[in-house]
C-alpha cells in the first residue's frame, strides 16, 4: 500500500519508444529506477527490435508498468500508442538511449498546477540545452522535448501528428505555447542528458520543413508570423 506521502504527490508516465536499443536501454531503465521521486510509472513501447532489447525488458519486467514490442509506423505512432495505456497525472517522454538526473525528482516535487507545462534544461554534450520559451523562440528552434513534463489534460486535447517522421515534437509544443488554456513555468533544473546523434537529429524531415510557413501562420499571432517571414528573407539575402 502506499504511504500517505506517495498518494499525495502526483503519478508521472515516463514513455520510451523503442527500436534497437539494447546498448542503452538498461542505463536508462536505471535511471528512472533510481530516482527519488517515489510515484514513476516507466511505459515502453518497443518497434519490434531484433537486437536484445526484449532479452533486457523481459528482465525488467516487474519494474516497467507496461511495455509491448510489436511493428509500429514511427516514433510519433507508437508515442500516442503509449498515451494510451499511461495512467500519470504527468506524461514525460525520455528517449531509449537518454537518462535522467536526480534533478528530475526536484522538478517533479514541482509538479502542482495540472493546467501548467513545467519544463527545465537538459544536457547534450558538452552543452546545456534550456532557458525560457517564447512562442516566437519556438519558431527558431525546437524546445528539447526531454526538459518538459505535460499534464495530463495536454494528450486529452492534443495527440502527436504521424504526418512527420521528427518534427511531431515541435508542432505539438508551437500547439501548446500557443494555447492559452495552458500555462508554462520555467525551472533552471538540469534534468535529462539528451544523448548526441538519435534519430531526431539525423532524420530529415522535408515534409515538415516544407509546411513550417503555415503552421506558424496557423497557430502564432501575425506580428510573430511577420518576423519569422522578415528573418526567413534575410537569411536568404
Amino acid at each position: 500500500m502506499d504511504s500517505p506521502k506517495k498518494i499525495k504527490q502526483p503519478l508521472i508516465s515516463v514513455i520510451t519508444v523503442t527500436f534497437n536499443a539494447a546498448e542503452h536501454i538498461r542505463q536508462c531503465i536505471e535511471s528512472i529506477q533510481n530516482q527519488a521521486y517515489p510515484r514513476i510509472e516507466h511505459i515502453i513501447i518497443d518497434g519490434a527490435s531484433t537486437d536484445g532489447t526484449i532479452s533486457i525488458l523481459e528482465e525488467f519486467d516487474d519494474q516497467i508498468a507496461y511495455w509491448v514490442s510489436e511493428p509500429d509506423n514511427g516514433i510519433f505512432h507508437a508515442m500516442n500508442k503509449a498515451l494510451a495505456h499511461a495512467k500519470g497525472d504527468w506524461i514525460y517522454f525520455l528517449g531509449a538511449d537518454d537518462t535522467l538526473y536526480p534533478d528530475f525528482s526536484r522538478m517533479a516535487d514541482l509538479l502542482t498546477d495540472s493546467d501548467t507545462i513545467y519544463y527545465g534544461q537538459c544536457t547534450w554534450g558538452d552543452m546545456i540545452l534550456g532557458g525560457e520559451y517564447s512562442l516566437y523562440r519556438l519558431t527558431k528552434e525546437c524546445i528539447c522535448h526531454h526538459g518538459i513534463l505535460y499534464p495530463r489534460a495536454v494528450f486529452n486535447k492534443y495527440f502527436y501528428s504521424e504526418k512527420y517522421p521528427t518534427g511531431g515534437d515541435h508542432l505539438l509544443n508551437i500547439q501548446c505555447w500557443s494555447d492559452p488554456s495552458f500555462k508554462k513555468l520555467y525551472y533552471p533544473h538540469i534534468i535529462a542528458n539528451f544523448a548526441k546523434d538519435g534519430i531526431s537529429q539525423n532524420t530529415p524531415d522535408p515534409l515538415f520543413d516544407q509546411d513550417f510557413p503555415g503552421i506558424i501562420r496557423k497557430y502564432c499571432s501575425p506580428l510573430i508570423y511577420l518576423r519569422y517571414k522578415w528573418k526567413a528573407l534575410r537569411k536568404k539575402q
